[in-house]
């Protein structure tokens, strides 16, 4: 994801330095070579803020609730919302260090994904 990162903001900073240089008339060869680090930086940086915000606001964005039942040999079960309704949870969102804890009314926080199936907890950690 870094690397992605790095190279989409170098082929976005050439571009528009290439252009800021072509629009400026009399701009010398060490002027194209800072104006192409700054708008590399700030490429380099909103895009990795892009990502990796997207990333922070779904850790952050957690609900809680309690485990209504759960079958660890069929691997999956429901939990309550304390927002209401039931989710459905699988074990392969239930963190590893949890799975064996995993009973009936253990409180846990979680994140709401949407699936084809509709929405699923996922991110499991028993509180």
């Amino acid at each position: 994801m870094l690397f992605r990162s790095l190279v989409t903001s170098a082929i976005f900073a050439a571009i528009y330095a290439f252009v800021f240089a072509s629009l400026a008339s009399g701009i010398g060869q060490n002027n194209w070579l800072i104006s192409f680090a700054l708008l590399w930086s700030l490429a380099f940086l909103s895009i990795l803020g892009y990502v990796y915000g997207r990333r922070l606001k779904r850790a952050f964005k957690g609900e809680t609730g309690t485990i209504k039942w759960f079958d660890p040999s069929k691997g999956y079960g429901f939990l309550i919302r304390d927002n209401g309704g039931d989710l459905f949870v699988h074990l392969r969102s239930v963190k590893t260090e949890d799975r064996r804890k995993l009973r009936e009314n253990t409180r846990v926080k979680f994140t709401v994904e949407e699936t084809e199936k509709g929405p699923q907890a996922e991110n499991i950690k028993i509180i």
